[in-house]
């Protein structure tokens, strides 16, 4: 899995590219653990994440409880359908906001 991010105004967009499984979660998690010690507002964007395992939601999971605990912000776009679908079953998707589009999410946690 590739992940980088990027500062747009005050939101970390984080892009991951890939599959998000158990070798993936630990380095996932790790770099979002890094990046909320200088940031408190991301937009994650997954329109290149093309599977999730359950170890990889977890990572999801554990990244969005770390940024609340924060009091801060956090969303996901570009879902896929099959990980959107995974997100429903699991009951994460009440969890996070969800956006179509990088300019959706961005608009939204830029207020």
């Amino acid at each position: 899995m590739d992940i980088s991010e990027e500062i747009v105004g005050n939101v970390c967009v984080v892009t991951a590219k890939g599959r998000l499984d158990g070798s993936a979660s630990a380095p996932f998690v790790d770099r979002l653990d890094k990046l909320t010690a200088r940031q408190s507002t991301f937009l994650m964007d997954f329109s290149g994440v093309d599977f999730v395992t359950s170890a990889g939601l977890r990572a999801v999971l554990t990244t969005i409880k770390k940024v609340k605990s924060l009091n801060g912000a956090i969303a996901i776009c570009g879902v896929q359908a099959p990980v959107r679908e995974i997100l429903d079953i699991t009951g994460l998707s009440p969890m996070i906001r969800i956006f179509a589009s990088r300019p959706e999410g961005l608009a939204a946690l830029a207020k």
